[in-house]
């Protein structure tokens, strides 16, 4: 599954870094229940950190996501900051 196929209102988990910092996203998880959670390269601590967002709109905030590769279940993926191109977690 690819996350720009999947519905524009569908929610995906992401941290207020990514929201409100302007923390470009560097590893997604695509996990076992099909859920999507995005964050940055600064640490998330607690569920405060944690927001709920549309496929539309973290599409819109961060381009790269466009770019993700076709996922299971379980996969997560990461990238440098400044790359678009993603690479699978071993």
């Amino acid at each position: 599954m690819k996350l720009k196929e999947e519905p524009k209102n569908k929610s995906v988990m992401t941290t207020s870094f990514v929201l409100c910092n302007d923390s470009p996203v560097t590893y997604v998880v695509y996990d076992e229940d099909g859920d999507w959670q995005l964050f940055g390269d600064d640490e998330f601590q607690d569920d405060d950190q944690a927001y709920l967002v549309a496929v539309e709109e973290i599409l819109e905030m961060e381009p790269a996501l466009r770019k993700l590769p076709d996922m299971q279940p379980g996969q997560a993926v990461y990238r440098d900051k400044d790359a678009t191109r993603w690479f699978f977690e071993e």
